[in-house]
């Protein structure tokens, strides 16, 4: 069990204070979030890690995506009185996009790219600079985002990503289908059956066109500093690579983790991803299953546990999430094992810590999970 000395409590109040006077928006794409890629980039290297900066090109607001099927759609509303058979066929396609992206599995966003970029440190095990490289038994990714998560509040909720927003947006083109339908069985219906469809894509057209609107509170900056303080304190092992990655433009678009995976390609059987999300609130959180599915990797669990168990500082709370974790999903889609790690309210806890002084001692209690976590799969062998 690590315990920290004076020292290090300092170095981990300093290290948050420089994030929080650095860094103030950090949306994907901004000036923001390249002055925390740089700062991060820094802090690797000060630990002592290699580490490499990787551009990616993506779209800054995944909700504009909707723009388009939103004017398909709207397309195919106004034709169901007129064109059923077109109408019907549009909107089946649109449906099939929409059900696509509830599961997880989001098209190639159209639009303009820019520059976003993923920060990738790494530290070789004991003994790998010899004449005959040791090789780890395992690789263990830890992720965080580099920009911060985007809120969908009012009619913007329509472009979110739970599950209720995919609900909304898959019901507004059944709506359609079934207008088409109901026009190609039985012709001569009013023209008011399409209105349910109309008045249905126009909203997700408002919504689409609506300016990203970050989260508060932004837990992003524990995240950071917590992946930072654990490879600070991990030092150099015998048995497992650390890789510490920050990925940008998280919120807004998947190439950030595809663009990882395919540069990398890590075997899948020796390697283990522990995935930040922000930190909120006074309860860290082991995500043992999210929705649709996404269970943790039994061994990260395992682990996890054992390092809770063996620290009462940590307490933390394995939970089952209510939503896919914004890295976690994707990387179990690419057969990864994974596991996603974060901070929530506590119930009846205000969601802001009110006391300044709450971020480091989160922090504290998060950087110990993962060493601990690291360490066990270290014994471990």
């Amino acid at each position: 069990m690590y315990t920290p000395i004076r020292d290090d409590t300092r170095e981990l109040e300093v290290l948050v204070s420089q994030l929080a006077d650095q860094t103030g928006s950090r949306l994907a794409t901004s000036q923001g979030e390249a002055t925390v890629a740089a700062f991060v980039n820094g802090r690797l290297r000060h630990a002592g890690m290699g580490v490499g900066t990787y551009e990616i090109r993506v779209v800054p607001h995944r909700g504009h995506w909707y723009r388009w099927p939103a004017l398909l759609g709207l397309v195919a509303a106004l034709l169901t009185p007129l064109l059923p058979s077109p109408s019907l066929l549009l909107a089946l396609v649109i449906f099939g996009w929409f059900l696509l992206d509830s599961l997880g599995m989001p098209l190639p966003s159209p639009g303009r790219r820019y520059a976003s970029q993923n920060i990738v440190g790494t530290r070789a095990i004991a003994g790998a600079m010899g004449l005959e490289p040791a090789v780890p038994r395992w690789h263990i990714l830890l992720l965080a985002p580099l920009d911060m998560a985007l809120a969908h509040r009012g009619l913007a909720a329509l472009c979110g990503t739970g599950p209720i927003a995919a609900l909304a947006r898959v019901a507004i083109a059944t709506v359609t289908i079934l207008a088409s339908g109901m026009s190609l069985l039985l012709p001569g219906l009013p023209w008011l059956i399409s209105l349910p469809g109309v008045l249905g894509y126009l909203l997700l057209l408002v919504a689409a066109l609506r300016p990203p609107t970050p989260a508060n509170p932004d837990g992003g900056l524990a995240t950071l500093a917590t992946m930072l303080a654990a490879v600070q304190r991990l030092g150099t092992l015998t048995n497992v690579e650390v890789w510490a990655i920050a990925v940008g433009a998280v919120a807004s678009d998947q190439r950030g983790v595809t663009n990882l995976l395919r540069r990398f390609p890590f075997d899948r059987t020796r390697t283990l991803c522990i995935a930040l999300e922000p930190l909120v609130g006074n309860q860290v959180v082991i995500a043992s299953r999210e929705r649709a599915g996404g269970v943790a990797d039994p061994l990260l669990l395992e682990l996890a546990l054992e390092a809770d168990t063996a620290d009462p500082q940590i307490d933390a709370e394995p939970q089952i999430l209510a939503q896919r974790g914004r890295l976690a999903s994707i990387l179990r889609r690419h057969g990864y094992r994974t596991m996603t790690i974060l901070a929530r309210p506590a119930p009846g806890a205000l969601a802001q810590n009110s006391d300044p002084a709450a971020m480091p001692r989160l922090v504290e209690r998060t950087t110990r999970l993962i060493v601990g976590i690291v360490r066990g799969l270290e014994t471990k062998g």
